[in-house]
């Protein structure tokens, strides 16, 4: 099992332990805590939530679930997100088949996180970010599609400023 990887904007911690070709993810999510919207191209995520209880977006359906709900399971191509529904941390597990580089976009995401590049939603709090945005979204995209900025904006974002 690997250190903990924190991103304060997310408010989430991680950890990350290979199972061959897949991943195994430990996430804790603090109050207010959140993992927005997205999906994944050519991954399958298996959620479950060990302790606490957190609203989970499957595509369109949005619900609270907890322990005794079991897997959520998470077919790729499906929009998919996670936010705290509680006062409580919440501690989930998320098998990640196959793994591709899911590990590196979680750690990028949470150390630009630290540095302040970005706020809730994605968004870039100055130019530098932005060129760190368009540089993230452009390496990443194999691996995860976020869900906003609308794809448009974010290949002219690549185009423009990931270089």
């Amino acid at each position: 099992m690997s250190d903990q990887t924190y991103d304060p904007v997310h408010r989430a911690r991680y950890t990350f332990e290979p199972d061959g070709e897949n991943l195994w993810v430990d996430t804790w999510l603090e109050p207010g805590g959140a993992l927005p919207p997205h999906l994944h191209p050519n991954q399958e995520e298996r959620w479950s939530v060990a302790e606490g209880e957190v609203r989970f977006q499957l595509g369109s359906e949005k619900r609270v679930i907890g322990p005794q709900d079991g897997e959520m399971i998470v077919q790729p191509g499906t929009k998919h997100g996670l936010t705290s529904s509680s006062d409580q941390v919440v501690h989930l597990r998320c098998h990640v088949i196959p793994a591709l580089n899911l590990q590196e976009f979680l750690e990028d995401s949470a150390a630009a996180a630290r540095e302040g590049l970005f706020m809730r939603g994605g968004i870039p709090k100055s130019l530098r970010g932005a060129r760190w945005a368009a540089r993230f979204l452009k390496r990443h995209r194999e691996d995860v599609v976020m869900t906003f900025p609308p794809r448009f904006v974010q290949s002219a974002m690549i185009g423009l400023l990931g270089r």
